[in-house]
């Protein structure tokens, strides 16, 4: 019989042809010393250790966010790209307006995506800052802006009062979250900072002062309730709305056609509220868009036209903005009018889920905040094009042409993607910390009861105690 230490030997030394190409690591057969096998043991050990700590997760924002914003950008695309017909045909080129606007969807991806990467401080101290800036843009539009659509809407080629909504909002989560103040006091600061504005952007766009009031009773409904500040604040809007059809209504046209937005404004009331049958199929000036939405919608048949075969979009004077969703019912039918609201809806879901998951009531206000904004807007802008409310000349979140109202936007979901990341890091955080006290209550516990059982086994007498006793 061959002794262990020969038969090792032996089989150490022994190497094959195929085993100079194996290069996995063979068993150590030779004798170690004893500092070695120590050593090993120790780096065993050390190895086991590391492979316990828990890596920390690489943490993201929400990807189904990103997927509906580019769900989005993809439906506006599409149908941009028809709806711009009239603008290639003026412009004598054929893909000057879908470039364009294909320009604007890139520069609002990149914004989206720098805000998503901001951190919390940087949202924090940059929100009082957000409003003041599109505070002070608003504020100049009037005086030094670029008439649009008989209006001083635009101010060097942007629409300041996209950019105030998403200031609105920052605001909301600033002065809303002040631990100082209770909940009314907080109320009562915020809108009197936001009607700041808002007389300055009801001045030229009614409907956009509409969506901001609109806005500043749902986030005070979410935050107060049903409180007394919210009744007061919802009984002097509803009076100064009352007030302005009032005086739209019952002025006469002498003193209201001095103003043209004023003029337009008593237009669209009067059509939308005549209760001729007659009129309703009688096309005119002040009907003329709602009428031919109409019909857009008719010409779907429910099936739609397919893509590119639209008509209405070479009679509709607005139709890649202010009456886009009518072109996509006529082109895609149950199809696209269904798709269109279901965007929204899951966008107004997600954000929602996400503010309930949020400890911070910053986090919570502004997720809310976007979701109560950008819906309002899209409801109002459905209504109008399918007859249920007066024109506005309100765009669709996202998929109307407007490079204001893209960024603008993209700023606002790119910030609640960051959001997302945030609680999701709050929630990491928090788990290790109860994983940390969880374990310092089972060494607690373990320490008493091994203390519990030294002191009994110490105050039990030992054999010789009993003998001697008994002795």
């Amino acid at each position: 019989m061959i002794p262990q230490d020969e038969y090792n030997t032996s089989q150490d030394n022994t190497t094959t042809h195929s085993d100079i190409f194996n290069l996995s690591p063979r068993e150590e057969t030779t004798p170690i010393d004893s500092e070695s096998a120590e050593r090993s043991e120790d780096n065993t050990q050390h190895a086991a250790e590391v492979e316990q700590i828990p890596r920390k997760p690489r943490i993201t924002g929400d990807r189904s966010l990103w997927f509906l914003y580019f769900a989005f950008l993809a439906t506006s695309l599409l149908f941009i790209y028809s709806a711009t017909s009239t603008l290639a045909y003026r412009g004598e080129s054929l893909y000057a307006p879908f470039t364009g606007h294909l320009k604007h969807i890139i520069a609002s991806v990149i914004v989206a995506w720098i805000c998503s990467r901001m951190n919390r401080s940087l949202i924090r101290s940059g929100a009082i800052w957000a409003y003041i800036l599109s505070l002070a843009a608003v504020i100049a539009t009037p005086l030094l802006g670029t008439e649009t659509n008989e209006a001083k809407r635009t101010l060097m080629g942007v629409q300041p009062s996209e950019f105030y909504k998403v200031g609105v909002i920052f605001l909301a989560s600033a002065v809303l979250s002040i631990r100082e103040l209770n909940n009314n006091q907080r109320f009562y600061l915020f809108c009197g900072l936001t009607a700041i504005g808002l007389l300055f952007v009801a001045k030229e766009s009614l409907s956009m002062g509409i969506i901001i009031t609109v806005f500043v009773l749902g986030i005070g409904l979410v935050q107060t309730g049903f409180s007394k500040s919210l009744l007061l604040v919802g009984g002097i809007g509803a009076g100064l709305i009352a007030l302005l059809l009032a005086c739209l209504l019952l002025l006469p046209d002498s003193v209201v056609m001095q103003n043209s937005s004023t003029a337009r404004w008593k237009g669209r009331i009067e059509d939308f509220t005549s209760k001729s049958d007659s009129s309703k199929y009688v096309i005119n000036e002040d009907n003329f868009q709602e009428q031919h939405a109409r019909i857009a919608i008719a010409r779907s048949n429910g099936t739609g036209v397919f893509p590119g075969n639209s008509v209405e979009r070479d009679i509709l004077p607005e139709a890649y903005s202010d009456f886009i969703y009518a072109i996509i019912i006529e082109e895609t039918g149950l199809i696209g009018m269904i798709w269109v609201p279901l965007l929204y809806i899951l966008l107004f879901f997600k954000l929602s889920r996400w503010a309930t998951r949020s400890q911070r009531s910053w986090q919570r206000i502004f997720l809310l905040g976007v979701g109560i904004m950008y819906t309002t807007q899209a409801i109002i802008h459905m209504c109008v094009v399918t007859g249920i409310s007066p024109n506005t000349g309100q765009t669709l979140p996202l998929i109307s042409r407007g490079g204001s109202s893209l960024v603008a936007t993209s700023i606002a979901i790119g910030v609640c993607i960051a959001i997302t990341r945030q609680i999701r890091e709050d929630e990491y955080h928090q788990q290790l910390e109860e994983e940390r006290k969880a374990q310092e209550e089972v060494a607690a516990t373990e320490a008493v009861v091994a203390n519990t059982t030294s002191i009994e086994g110490s105050s039990l007498p030992s054999s010789s105690d009993e003998a001697d006793s008994m002795a």
